[in-house]
């Protein structure tokens, strides 16, 4: 059974990325994912289904309506069915870690014989057959994240290095280390040092510095896979952020991405440079 939004299937399928169905809506969400400190996790969905036709397939257990779910971390892939409109999916300590992949189906338990609906777009004729096991309801992913990543300190994964290598005044960021090493001449990097002792030199440092470089990591990850950096720790926890921000790493805008990332760091701008120049 391949699952894949941009699959075309040989039979109508649900889905608001086509017209096979004239009439009908199919949607999964998740409003809540839950950690204790035991390790289990639990998830809450609502599911909702405004087609008469395959609702009709699911009440005489024709069919049935859920997502798999996918830890990449774990290996973990299993196909769960929503019993009703709301509920909650328990996982046991280990089963999800890290990026968690759903992606709501609705399926058949049992073949279709020359079956007629309603809402079908007339291009299939007056009846079809489907396969046992078809996904005949696709509706959109959902991702979220488990695990303490997304919980860490986003400064926990940046190091600022001097180099005599860099030239003077300017920066350059090293992304296959363990952490992003942010790479300064030396006189730039003993200013910082400074700046960071100083009551208001977090928030100039967060703009100055760092908002263009995590802008840099977001172009530089962008693509399958996080662009060759997946294997890298510090991949995981920004990754994590992301996802926890729901943050679309290949298409959300860098600036507004960065400044989510970073806590809106321009709020405190104004503030921060009226201490610097009272401590001047």
């Amino acid at each position: 059974m391949k699952v894949d939004l941009n699959s075309h299937f040989p039979h109508p399928v649900l889905s608001d990325d086509n017209d096979d169905f004239l009439s009908g809506n199919f949607d999964l969400q998740i409003p809540e994912v839950r950690e204790s400190t035991d390790g289990n996790v639990e998830v809450d969905f609502h599911l909702s289904l405004a087609s008469s036709d395959l609702q009709a397939l699911i009440d005489n257990g024709s069919a049935h309506a859920g997502a798999f779910i996918r830890s990449q971390d774990t290996f973990f892939s299993e196909l769960r069915a929503a019993g009703a409109s709301l509920g909650t999916w328990h996982f046991q300590r280990g089963a999800l870690n890290g990026r968690v992949e759903v992606k709501p189906v609705i399926w058949l338990t049992k073949p279709l014989e020359n079956w007629s609906a309603r809402s079908l777009n007339p291009e299939f004729g007056e009846a079809v057959s489907i396969r046992g096991s078809e996904i005949i309801g696709l509706a959109n992913d959902i991702v979220f994240s488990i695990g303490q990543d997304k919980l860490r300190k986003f400064e926990s994964i940046f190091e600022l290095i001097p180099s005599d290598e860099i030239p003077k005044g300017r920066l350059k960021i090293d992304l296959l280390a363990d952490a992003i090493r942010i790479l300064a001449p030396v006189d730039l990097f003993k200013s910082i040092e400074q700046l960071r002792g100083t009551k208001g030199g977090k928030p100039l440092l967060l703009n100055a510095v760092y908002m263009p470089v995590v802008m840099e990591v977001l172009e530089s990850i962008r693509g399958k896979g996080g662009s060759g950096f997946e294997d890298r720790p510090w991949y995981r926890v920004f990754s994590a952020k992301c996802e926890h921000l729901d943050i679309d790493i290949d298409g959300a805008p860098l600036l507004e991405s960065a400044q989510r990332l970073l806590g809106s760091p321009l709020e405190k701008l104004g503030g921060a440079f009226a201490e610097v120049m009272d401590n001047a």
